[in-house]
Parts: C-alpha cells; structure tokens; sequence
C-alpha cells in the first residue's frame, strides 16, 4: 500500500467522521428544545397561578425570570389552561402610557400581540378561547344583530402565557408602571364548554 493509499483512506474516514458528528450535532440541535421539560410555562408557573395576574420582580443580574429582559419595564403574567375554561383578560388603560400584551405558547412563542392602543374607550377586554370553545359560544350565545364587544381570541394550544408589560421611562416611574399592569385582570370565564 502506498503512502497515496494510505492518505485517501485516511482522508475518507475522516471525513465520514466528520459528516457523522455533522449529523448528530444537527439532531441534538432541533431535539434537544422539545425535551427539555423546563420550558418558559413551566418557569413561570413557580412564579404565578394559572388564571390569576402576578407581577413579575424587577430584573436583577443573575437573578432575571426570563432571558433578556428589560429594566425599564413592568411586567405582569398571567398563565392559562383552556382546558376547563376560557380565559378573560380586561382592564382600563391609559392611552398615553405604552401597555403591552404578548400571548405566548407554552415554550414562549408569540401568537398574538397588542398595544394599549387596541383598547376600545379606554378598556381592553380580550376573551381567550380554545377553537372549541368558540364554536360552542357563537353557537349558543351569539346575537347576529349585535356584534360581540370583546376581541376573541383564538389559542393555538390548551396551555399559555400572557405577558403584560408597561414602560417605566425611569426608575422612579416604576411604581407608576406596576400600577397600570395591576388594572388589568385575568381571570377563568363562565363560557360554554366543548
């Protein structure tokens, strides 16, 4: 065998080394996330109730809730289980103060957002529903000649997260801040079950 020989084979088993590492990095990659137990609900729910608003702690070093998180906001989350009921979420806002909402999958993903600027009169009132549930309500309660006055929300999966953010321009303004989420309510709706 010649040291050509001898080259190539050793060329080729590296490379098939490398290839297979290749592989099993990109598996680990895009597994790994869906195993992991310790997903962004399940953080939270050592912090808050299901169906009950709960002001999170003001971001630390070290000792954030979750990842990137900014100091000058407020925020409040509220955790949700569609399983038994629907979930309503209302308050009154101050237009001149940005509020936010983010309704969020279990593992953090955003399915919908809004602004305070989505209130109707001064008043959020959004009412979260499994498909199922939907149906059911617009089946039994529905009046064709007057529109439903809340927005009706659609969750992609039974289990999720609100989040509920007010911005604090200043430190000082905090407390101000912390007030604002305090105004909105989350709480389990009496609707028609599945």
């Amino acid at each position: 065998m010649s040291w050509l020989d001898r080259f190539l084979a050793g060329l080729l088993w590296l490379l098939g080394v490398v290839f297979v590492a290749g592989i099993v990095h990109l598996v680990a990659i895009f597994t790994l996330p869906g195993l992991e137990a310790n997903d962004a609900f399940g953080r939270l729910s050592k912090l808050a109730k299901p169906a009950s608003l709960t002001l999170l702690p003001s971001p630390r070093p070290g000792a954030q809730n979750m990842p990137f998180e900014d100091p000058a906001l407020a925020q409040g989350v509220c955790l949700f289980d569609l399983s038994q009921r629907a979930l309503r979420l209302h308050g009154d806002v101050d237009a001149d103060r940005l509020l936010t909402l983010s309704f969020r999958t279990p593992a953090g993903q955003v399915f919908y957002s809004m602004t305070d600027r989505g209130a109707q009169h001064g008043k959020i009132d959004v009412l979260l529903l499994s498909p199922e549930q939907l149906e059911t309500l617009e089946a039994e309660a529905d009046d064709e000649d007057e529109p439903p006055q809340e927005l009706r929300l659609l969750s992609p999966t039974r289990q999720g997260i609100i989040f509920i953010s007010a911005l604090a321009s200043l430190p000082s303004e905090r407390a101000e801040a912390e007030e604002r989420i305090k105004a909105i309510s989350c709480e389990a709706e009496e609707a028609p079950q599945e």
